[in-house]
């Protein structure tokens, strides 16, 4: 729906759809024009997810502070502040949170501090159609899965290969053995995984942040 996004729209308070605490499906969208907040609003709903809004850098903050989000849709230009400011502090309390910009007026200065701040992509409003971010926002909450499973998996390896480097007696038991063998194949599982999303951020122009803890995470399992 080309050029709805540009309409003129009031401020509008911060809202959720639910009191409960956040899961792993809950998207921060953060725009002070109403009809933005409204349009995204059902069309993330729409692709499956739990969805809270705020109309001013003041009202974002106030919702980061008491709650998770998988991702933070975010509008650079907020009446009270840069919404590159929302994201350092995101980014500073939960670095889990994958985050996206939206302005209406691009420029390379911008997106370039967005993306060393951590933000993984930007959107140009008007938006072609709504269905570009619901699959962007799909894709880095996916994203973001995977690397927070392969966060715990490369943390379970190094804990067990901390233990057997530990251990004065090689492993005999046939059990024991076993487990070694199914360690050493989830090792090499989660090279592979790793490997494979660095070659998506490597292709797609991803934040630095994001590509430096892929980097940091195969380094480990070195």
């Amino acid at each position: 729906m080309p050029g709805l996004f540009r309409a003129h729209a009031g401020k509008t308070s911060a809202t959720a759809d639910t009191l409960a605490r956040v899961q792993t499906d809950s998207i921060l969208v953060v725009d002070d024009e109403v009809i933005v907040l409204d349009v995204l609003k059902v069309a993330l709903k729409k692709a499956g997810f739990t969805v809270f809004t705020a109309a001013s850098l003041f009202e974002a903050t106030e919702l980061v502070n008491t709650q998770r989000f998988a991702c933070a849709l975010i509008d650079k230009n907020l009446p009270d502040g840069s919404g590159l400011d929302l994201i350092r502090a995101i980014r500073s309390r939960h670095s889990d949170c994958t985050c996206l910009v939206m302005t209406a007026y691009p420029n390379a200065d911008s997106i370039l501090e967005a993306l060393k701040l951590g933000a993984i992509d930007y959107l140009e409003k008007p938006f072609p159609h709504v269905s570009i971010i619901q699959e962007k926002v799909k894709a880095a909450v996916e994203r973001q899965r995977r690397l927070a499973a392969l966060s715990a998996r490369v943390a379970e390896m190094n804990a067990l290969k901390a233990a057997a480097e530990a251990s004065t007696q090689p492993p005999s038991d046939p059990a024991m053995l076993a487990k070694y063998d199914a360690l050493h194949f989830r090792h090499q599982r989660a090279l592979a995984m790793l490997r494979e999303v660095k070659a998506e951020l490597d292709t797609s122009h991803a934040s630095p942040t994001l590509s430096a803890r892929v980097t940091s995470l195969l380094e480990e399992l070195k």
